[in-house]
């Protein structure tokens, strides 16, 4: 039970900083200029964890 919370908790994180990035990317107010590239990591992370899992 609790890991099925701290998954939730870890998956809305994940999610939100997510949706913060892909904002920042396009404002494009150079502010962040590492953002584009976190983006990309975590779409990778993402797709290596969907690969494992099937």
């Amino acid at each position: 039970m609790r890991s099925d919370r701290n998954e939730i908790y870890y998956t809305a994180c994940w999610r939100e900083l997510q949706s913060f990035l892909a904002e920042v990317v396009r404002d494009d107010t150079g502010e962040y200029p590492q953002a584009a590239d976190f983006l990309k990591l975590m779409k990778s992370i993402e797709r290596k964890v969907e690969s494992n899992a099937e």
